[in-house]
């Protein structure tokens, strides 16, 4: 929804998301649809370092089923008191980039605006 309202915002503007996630990877295909050729996605979790780490899934039972919207990079153990109906389900491994390295990369110099969810 974010992008979408970016891209509404700022029709002209180069996007790249990140997201380590497969659920979320797929909703946000489908969100964008023809838009989405607009946006460079990267399949991938932003870090203070290169390489792999473990991701924890967030997942919840009944309406939540599937719920992939505060799946982490870290172990969950605040959340869990706040959000009792949210569980996090096996961790698995994905992809990390330090953001200076995967600027350098692809060669982005310039940064006007990060929306970064944390």
């Amino acid at each position: 929804t974010d992008t979408q309202h970016f891209l509404t915002l700022c029709p002209n503007a180069q996007l790249y998301c990140f997201e380590p996630d497969p659920r979320a990877i797929a909703r946000f295909k489908k969100k964008l649809g023809p838009s989405l050729a607009k946006v460079k996605l990267l399949e991938i979790a932003i870090s203070d370092r290169n390489g792999t780490i473990d991701f924890h899934p967030s997942n919840a039972d009944g309406d939540a089923k599937e719920w992939d919207l505060s799946g982490s990079i870290r172990r969950p153990k605040n959340h869990l008191t706040e959000y009792d109906w949210v569980r996090f389900d096996r961790p698995f491994s994905v992809e990390t980039r330090r953001l200076d390295d995967w600027c350098s990369d692809a060669k982005v110099n310039t940064v006007d605006f990060i929306w970064m969810d944390v």
